[in-house]
This record gives structure tokens, C-alpha cells and sequence, in this order.
């Protein structure tokens, strides 16, 4: 938090409390019911204002009450971090940033994991192979009697490979996009959002509005993050974090027999031709697709970490980001989409 804000919001409550004191003055000099109760509520709403901006200073601080539960919270359960910049001292934040993006993993219950990026990276690389070695079949063609070409037979597996990338990608995109979320909460949360809600908590006319935005910014500092280290515990608990290796030598395998195969095939004669071709298809078709299910099997599990369980944060941050300003005495709508 910027103590130039704070000094600034404090500055603003004494003016208002000399405003509401001025204002009670006139009311009971000139017995207006009116001016003494605005004068009473906007000096209880000046001293409340003043309490809500020492606590949020003594809290939010960098070694403040909320920090230091919070990174105590993540120590628990990670105790390999690597943070820069604007992690630096919300251990939360920095735990989700290398659980979605960390070049160098994350730890979690004394287990070392990569980070969702890098698997599913692996996973892409992966399946890209398989489809660029059955894409250099299908592309084979052999001149006897009539010309003859396989694509006809290996157009649906490249089909089902492209969709499979198609997941991949936009998986990517996604925890690309949560990163960069997270990014912004780290940067602004605390050191913009909170000021400028303190700053309008401090004005009659802003009061609500400045309200709605603390509640904002504590929410994208201490609720948003803490979900992912729960999304880790949820994932971690019912999967090793070994599946996308096994997968990567199979895949590896895969690509060998493949290529092999339409070795085999190229420098077969006009006799054999046919019984060379079945014997390639048979050779790697079984194999093929047992790799595609492990692949569709770690795809879901992708949909569920990338899709569902950020759903899931997206939906606790909201509901503790009401609830807060309900008691800062705001109130945040979604319009129909306020479900909860």
C-alpha cells in the first residue's frame, strides 16, 4: 500500500469531521433536527472511515496481519517459491503464478510439480509429432498400375489429432489469460485499487462506490489467489502429476512406429505392396489409438484444471467480494446474472 494515499485519505476524514462538526454546530444552534442528525452520521461515518483505514494499513502492510496469515497459509503446503516483482511478499500470489506459468514448478505437500503451461506445452509437442508423422503418410503416394494414396485411410486420424490441438491450444490460452489475471491482481490490488477505495470511502458521495472497491481489491489479493492453492491440493490428491511423462514416451514410441512403418512401406515392391501396407496399418493402428485414449484421458483432466476449477475461484472471489462490501456498506449487482 502507498502511504502517500493513506496520508491523503486521512487528510480527507479529518476535513470531513470538521465539515460534520461544523454541520452539528449550525444544526443545534439553529435546533434543526435535520443538521444534527447529518452532522452525528457523518461524523460516526468519518470515525468509521478512520478505523477502516488504520486497519487496512496495519493489515494489508507488507508484514500486516492478512500477509502474514496468508503466506503462512501457502507455507504449509509449498515451501519451494520462486518470486519476482510483484509477488514478492503475497506468497498466494506467487504460488498461483507458478502453479499456472512458473518456469521452474511448484511444490505441493513436500511433491514437486511443473507448472500447468509446461505440461500441457509437453502435451503439444507430444501430439503435434504424431500428427505431422501421419500427415507425412497420408501425403505418400505410390505409382503401379493406377496411382494410389493413403489419405483417404488417415484422414480421420489426422481429424481427431487436430481437434485434440485445437483443446490443447485453447487450454493454453486460458491459463495464459489466468496469469496474466493474477498479474494484474499482484500489481494493482493493494497499491491502486486500495487507495482509491480508501480515498472515495472517505466522501459522502462516494462512500459506496469507494466501499465496492476495497471489497474489490481484497478479494483479487487474498480470495483469488488462496482458490488456486486450493485447485492444487483438489488436483494433486487424486493424480501423481507422472501421467503427461508416460504419455510423452508412448507418444515418442508412437511416432517411431509410425515413421518406421511407412519406411517399410515406401520401399516395398509392386508385389508385396498390399500386404505391406496392412501389415504397417496393423503394426501401429492398435498403439495409435491406445495413445489417443491416454491422451483424451489427460485432455479431461485438463478441462478440469484449465476450465472448471478456475470457474470455481472465479465464483468464490465473487461471492466473498459481495459479502465484503455488504459490510463496508456497499452493494455489487451482476444484474440477472446475480446468482449468488
Amino acid at each position: 500500500m502507498t502511504f502517500g494515499s493513506y496520508y491523503i485519505a486521512l487528510s480527507i476524514i479529518a476535513i470531513m469531521i470538521s465539515i460534520a462538526g461544523i454541520i452539528l454546530g449550525l444544526g443545534i444552534a439553529m435546533n434543526e433536527k435535520s443538521l444534527k442528525e447529518f452532522g452525528k452520521s457523518e461524523l460516526f461515518q468519518s470515525f468509521v472511515n478512520g478505523a477502516i483505514v488504520l486497519s487496512l494499513v496495519a493489515i494489508f502492510s507488507k508484514n500486516g496481519l492478512i500477509t502474514q496469515i496468508i503466506n503462512s497459509i501457502v507455507l504449509k503446503s509449498s515451501t519451494s517459491l520462486s518470486c519476482a516483482g510483484f509477488e514478492t511478499y503475497n506468497y498466494a500470489i506467487c504460488f498461483a503464478y507458478n502453479f499456472l506459468t512458473g518456469i521452474n514448478g511448484f511444490t505441493v505437500n513436500s511433491m514437486h510439480f511443473a507448472s500447468l503451461f509446461t505440461q500441457i506445452s509437453g502435451m503439444l509437442a507430444a501430439v503435434s509429432s504424431i500428427y505431422v508423422a501421419i500427415a507425412l503418410i497420408s501425403s505418400l503416394k505410390f505409382n503401379f498400375i493406377i496411382g494410389i494414396s493413403l489419405s483417404a485411410i488417415f484422414t480421420p486420424l489426422l481429424s481427431v489429432l487436430g481437434n485434440i490441438i485445437t483443446t490443447i491450444v485453447f487450454s493454453m490460452l486460458s491459463i495464459e489469460v489466468q496469469a496474466a489475471l493474477l498479474k494484474f491482481a499482484g500489481i494493482t490490488s493493494i497499491t491502486i485499487l486500495l487507495p482509491i477505495g480508501i480515498v472515495l470511502r472517505t466522501f459522502y458521495f462516494t462512500r459506496k462506490l469507494g466501499g465496492a472497491i476495497i471489497a474489490l481489491s481484497i478479494g483479487l489479493f487474498c480470495v483469488f489467489p488462496l482458490t488456486y492453492l486450493l485447485n492444487a491440493q483438489l488436483i494433486f490428491s487424486y493424480t501423481s502429476g507422472t501421467g503427461l511423462a508416460g504419455l510423452a514416451q508412448s507418444t515418442s514410441q508412437l511416432k517411431n512406429s509410425i515413421l518406421t512403418s511407412a519406411g517399410s512401406a515406401t520401399n516395398s515392391t509392386s508385389q508385396g505392396f498390399v500386404s505391406s501396407i496392412d501389415h504397417a496399418i496393423s503394426g501401429f493402428s492398435s498403439y495409435f489409438w491406445s495413445v489417443v485414449n491416454s491422451i483424451i484421458s489427460e485432455i479431461a483432466l485438463i478441462i478440469v484444471e484449465v476450465f472448471f476449477l478456475p470457474a470455481l475461484s472465479v465464483m468464490l472471489t465473487i461471492i466473498s467480494i459481495r459479502e465484503m462490501a455488504r459490510i463496508l456498506g456497499s452493494e455489487i449487482s451482476l444484474g440477472r446474472f446475480d446468482i449468488f
